[in-house]
C-alpha cells in the first residue's frame, strides 16, 4: 500500500467517526496529502486506530498524541537515515507537534514529566547515525 492509500484511509476513518480528534487529524493529513507526504504503515495503522478509541470514549486524546509522536519520530530518524530529507523533515515537525499537544494536555489528565520526555527525544535525535 503506498502511502497516498495510507492517507486516502485516514481521511476514510476521520469521516467514519468524525469527533474531536478526528477534526485534529484530518485537515493535517489532507495537507500532508496534497505533498505526497509519506508515512508508515504502523504510524498509519496508529494513527487510524486511535481515531476510532478516541470516538469510542476508550482513550485519552493526550495518549493519541503521545503514540502519534513515538511513531513520527522513529519514521523521521529512519527517513533521515535513508536519506529522504524532506519526509524526514515533515516526519520530525509532526513527533514535535504531537509531543508539544500531550505535553499540554496530559497535565489534564495524569502527572506527567514533559520535559524528562522531551530530554530522551532530543538525545535520541542527537545520537542519530548514518
Amino acid at each position: 500500500m503506498t502511502a497516498k492509500e495510507r492517507r486516502l484511509q485516514i481521511k476514510a476513518k476521520c469521516a467514519e467517526f468524525g469527533g474531536g480528534y478526528a477534526q485534529l487529524v484530518e485537515p493535517i493529513n489532507d495537507m500532508l496529502l496534497a505533498l505526497d507526504a509519506d508515512i508508515s504503515q504502523e504510524t498509519a495503522s496508529q494513527v487510524l486506530l486511535n481515531i476510532e478509541l478516541y470516538a469510542k470514549g476508550e482513550k485519552y486524546l493526550p495518549d493519541c498524541h503521545l503514540d502519534e509522536s513515538n511513531h513520527f519520530l522513529d519514521d523521521g530518524i529512519k527517513a533521515l537515515k535513508a536519506g529522504d530529507l524532506g519526509n524526514a523533515a515533515l516526519q520530525l515537525f509532526g513527533a514535535g507537534l504531537n509531543f508539544a499537544s500531550f505535553a499540554a494536555k496530559a497535565n489534564v489528565v495524569k502527572k506527567v514529566d514533559a520535559h524528562l520526555m522531551l530530554a530522551e527525544r532530543f538525545k535520541r535525535l542527537k545520537e542519530i547515525e548514518e
